[in-house]
């Protein structure tokens, strides 16, 4: 599944390098743990990024919504991903969910400033063209605000999911079990700290697979 998602969004190079470090996973021992934090992150990434886009969307094209969401986004990059995880274990118990929601969480402020950039970065003169050839609002920002915005909101996909995948070790704390898990553990067990070792560098592979990925679909689109 990596592989091909690789070749599809970057090409072939990129598939060769994910098919070459998800190999280097499974020689680990660790690839149904690693495909567990794949998923988890995949999930969580997808959910960020439908509510992020939507507020980009309204804080790009609306001053006073920029203006009342600024505080709250700018809070919400300085504080740590631990913050979060309190009161969302307390909504949700220790599960798997926990852990995605925490992510998307703390990944949606750096998305939703991202895509608000991109937005307001969209020539005026497209905007009132597409308005005198009378396009409705969903029609300008559908066919002309998120095109022309392409890249920046490829760059909030690659934002969005390291910071979801940043959670991953956090999610060993509430249950979420994969390579997170296997940190966690490694770091109170000095018996386990091999294992723990592995599992952070497998962690380590899988960003780096997905930012390569996501570069890769960046250069293409370009």
């Amino acid at each position: 599944m990596i592989v091909a998602l690789a070749l599809i969004i970057a090409g072939l190079r990129t598939a060769i390098l994910a098919l070459c470090l998800a190999i280097a996973i499974v020689l680990s021992g660790l690839w149904y743990e690693a495909m567990l934090t794949l998923t988890q992150t995949i999930v969580g990434c997808l959910l960020t990024m439908v509510i992020g886009i939507a507020l980009g969307i309204w804080t790009g094209r609306s001053d006073r919504a920029e203006r009342a969401l600024r505080p709250f986004l700018d809070a919400g990059q300085t504080l740590p991903a631990f913050v979060y995880l309190v009161p969302m274990l307390g909504l949700f118990g220790p599960t798997r969910f926990t852990a995605i929601a925490t992510g998307i969480v703390y990944a949606i402020p750096v998305v939703v400033k991202i895509v608000c950039e991109g937005i307001r970065a969209v020539p005026h003169s497209l905007v009132e063209a597409a308005t005198a050839a009378g396009s409705t609002t969903r029609q300008i920002i559908t066919k002309v605000q998120l095109p022309a915005a392409k890249k920046t909101i490829l760059l909030a996909t690659n934002q969005g999911l390291i910071y979801v995948l940043a959670v991953v070790v956090i999610g060993g704390f509430v249950g979420a079990g994969g390579l997170g898990y296997l940190v966690i553990v490694g770091n109170s067990k000095p018996e386990l700290q091999g294992k723990g070792l592995i599992a952070g560098a497998a962690i380590l592979l899988l960003g780096v697979i997905f930012d390569r990925i996501m570069q890769g679909g960046a250069k293409r689109s370009a």
